[in-house]
């Protein structure tokens, strides 16, 4: 059955809702909220406890461990001593063979 009206897709109805079926829905979205924020508030109450106690443990006798030497602020800059040599091109050329062997 095809329809002249273009507007035949776009159309709607409304339905009457009772006075009861209002209220089983308001009662229902009361229950489910009810038991969501009971179900929230005893993991916080479990959880809570334990997380402190963790961050408190972790506070005292955890963290990153500071060598002693720096540490301090006046211990003045650090300096690294090495020898330093120019490599030739055959030295380059030996290293960079895949069949040399390590020693």
């Amino acid at each position: 059955m095809s329809s002249t009206d273009p507007f035949d897709r776009m159309r709607f109805t409304v339905k009457r809702v009772s006075f009861w079926q209002v209220a089983l829905l308001v009662a229902v979205a009361l229950a489910i909220g009810t038991a969501l924020a009971l179900v929230a508030a005893s993991v916080f109450l479990v959880l809570f406890p334990i997380v402190a106690i963790a961050g408190l443990a972790f506070k005292l006798f955890g963290g990153r461990k500071v060598r002693h030497d720096m540490g301090r602020r006046n211990s003045g800059p650090a300096v690294i001593d090495a020898e330093y040599r120019v490599l030739s091109p055959e030295e380059i050329a030996r290293d960079r063979d895949p069949n040399r062997r390590m020693r």
